[in-house]
């Protein structure tokens, strides 16, 4: 399976267990979303870091328009947005705030389930702290190239960062003060992806092939987020739960395609707490995809996916 910029805390439990590596974005971003007159928050990814991002922001729905530098890396830059909760800024910068210690492969952000071990499954809980954040999404861009998400950040302390404690690109905290505005204006989407405990579901809408904007919520009690891949037409839900289960075992089966070739990413969407919704413009070709989370679930540390969370959609012409 090809590379993919995945959630923060995925990358760690997917590099202990082998699951899959991460690799770079490929989608390109669509439709522009500066006709909707939200605020807007422009920020630059180099190869200092984030610029941009104020020190203080009032609290409301913003338009996120992200530009990576060419020199910034070979596989392009992401930007999500997190408020501890149960931690101070302070805190979670210990963790994340700077890349992996020398040798420490990212063992430092979780633990295994209690009276697990977690070396015959790979599965590893991060700190029990990161279930109670509030994680707004984000979005990704290639080298050299931009991309637009809707978000929404309500008052308190936050870091803007790479969904991933192994990034060298180092957080930026900023405060949001303030009421939630009680008329937000909401960007027109094509269709609602809806996350759950273990579901995504197109809930509203239809995907349909061109530019278009989605909206993605998170109902479920977890955080997750959607990695979306396309796939041989035919190519069915059981054969995608194969995959990963093969993928994390081990052991080796024929599902009639090459998960290394035949698996292309298309959009990854910004790992999302309970009860936050954003909106992501995509670009999508007629065809089958796989849609997949692979958050760490707070129960025994596995990969969502492992519980079921993928599912197969068609985009119609």
């Amino acid at each position: 399976m090809r590379r993919v910029f995945l959630s923060f805390l995925s990358v760690v439990v997917l590099l202990l267990a082998g699951v899959i590596p991460v690799l770079a974005q490929e989608s390109t971003p669509a439709g522009d979303l500066s006709g909707l007159g939200l605020p807007e928050l422009d920020v630059t990814l180099n190869a200092s870091g984030y610029e941009g991002i104020p020190e203080s922001l009032a609290a409301g729905r913003y338009l996120v328009n992200l530009s990576v530098a060419a020199d910034f890396n070979d596989e392009g830059g992401v930007l999500a947005f997190m408020q501890p909760v149960g931690l101070t800024v302070d805190d979670v910068l210990g963790i994340v705030g700077g890349g992996p210690p020398p040798g420490a492969g990212g063992m430092e952000m979780g633990t295994p389930p209690a009276g697990d071990s977690g070396e015959e499954d790979g599965g590893m809980a991060p700190p029990p702290q990161f279930y109670d954040f509030i994680l707004a999404g984000g979005l990704a861009a290639p080298v050299g190239g931009s991309a637009q998400a809707v978000v929404d950040l309500t008052a308190g302390d936050w870091l803007a960062w790479a969904d991933d404690p192994m990034s060298a690109t180092p957080p930026v905290r900023f405060t949001v003060t303030g009421e939630m505005p009680a008329d937000l204006a909401e960007p027109e989407s094509s269709a609602t992806l809806t996350l759950g405990e273990y579901t995504i579901e197109v809930t509203a809408g239809e995907l349909k092939a061109g530019p278009q904007v989605l909206k993605v919520e998170n109902i479920g009690a977890q955080p997750h987020f959607v990695y979306a891949a396309r796939i041989p037409d035919g190519v069915t839900d059981e054969q995608i739960g194969q995959v990963l289960e093969s993928e994390i075992t081990g052991t080796p089966v024929d599902v009639g395609f090459d998960p290394g070739t035949d698996m292309q990413t298309v959009f990854n969407t910004g790992t999302q707490s309970t009860g936050t919704t954003m909106w992501l413009p995509v670009d999508l070709e007629p065809g089958t995809y796989a849609l997949i989370c692979f958050f760490p679930d707070m129960g025994d540390g596995m990969p969502h996916a492992m519980h079921g969370m993928h599912a197969v959609v068609t985009v119609s012409e």
